[in-house]
C-alpha cells in the first residue's frame, strides 16, 4: 500500500487489548476494525490467542490484514515472535492501526514492554502506543478474581482502560459492586461498560484516537 496511501512509519498506532478467553476481546477488535476501516484507516490485527469466534473472514472484507501465532510459547519467546509478527504486519500494510491481542496469561504491559526494546526502532519503524486495555467479561469477573487471582490482580492494574463488557447480563447492583472492586485494585483506570450490543465500541475508538 504504498504510493497514494504511503504513510511515515510513526503514524502507526499500536493497541493492546489483554483479558481472559471469552471476555469478548476478539469481538471488539472486529467492530473496531470495521468503525475504522470504514473511516479510511489501514488496520491490522495479531493474535496468539484461539478465540470464540472466527474472525478473518470479516476483518479482511475490510481492508483488515490479519497475523495468527497460535503456536507461540508468548511467556518464553516472545521477543522473537511477537516482534517478528508485527514487523511483518507494518511492513506489509503500513497500518494506521495495529492491535494485539495476546495470550490471556500475557500482561498487556509486558507486550508493550517486549515491542519498546525490540528492534522495531532499530530498523525505523516508529510507532506510538493507545493506553492499554484490558477486557473483562462482568459475568464472570468474581469467579476469575477467586480462580485466577494473581493474573486478574495484575491485568487491572497494569492496564489504563478497563472494559468491563456483557454489562446486560448482569443486575445493575452487581455492576456496581464489580466497578468498585476495580478501582479499588487501580484507583487510576478509566472504564469503559460494553454490553452485548457493542454500545461501548465507540467510547474505545475515541480513546484509542486521544493519544
Amino acid at each position: 500500500m504504498i504510493g497514494e496511501n504511503q504513510k511515515n512509519r510513526n503514524e502507526t498506532k499500536i493497541v493492546i487489548i489483554g483479558g481472559f478467553l471469552g471476555s469478548g476481546k476478539t469481538t471488539a477488535i472486529k467492530e473496531l476494525g470495521k468503525l475504522f476501516a470504514m473511516s479510511g484507516k489501514t488496520v491490522t490485527y495479531f493474535t496468539n490467542e484461539i478465540g470464540e469466534v472466527s474472525i478473518d473472514g470479516d476483518l479482511l472484507n475490510y481492508d483488515m490484514e490479519t497475523k495468527e501465532v497460535t503456536t507461540a510459547c508468548i511467556t518464553c519467546n516472545m521477543k522473537e515472535k511477537m516482534t517478528a509478527a508485527a514487523e511483518q504486519l507494518i511492513e506489509k500494510a503500513h497500518p494506521d492501526i495495529l492491535f494485539m491481542e495476546p495470550k490471556e496469561t500475557v500482561s498487556p504491559l509486558v507486550v508493550k514492554d517486549e515491542l519498546e526494546k525490540a528492534a522495531l526502532n532499530q530498523r525505523g519503524e516508529e510507532y506510538d502506543f493507545a493506553p492499554l486495555f484490558t477486557f473483562i467479561d462482568s459475568s464472570k469477573f468474581f469467579v476469575n478474581i477467586k480462580e485466577k487471582k494473581k493474573i486478574s490482580f495484575d491485568q487491572i492494574t497494569v492496564s489504563e482502560i478497563v472494559v468491563l463488557n456483557k454489562t446486560d447480563l448482569i443486575p445493575p447492583n452487581e455492576l456496581k459492586m464489580i466497578r468498585e472492586s476495580v478501582m479499588q485494585i487501580n484507583p487510576k483506570i478509566k472504564i469503559i461498560e460494553n454490553g452485548i450490543q457493542n454500545a461501548g465500541i465507540e467510547k474505545i475508538k475515541e480513546w484509542i484516537e486521544k493519544r
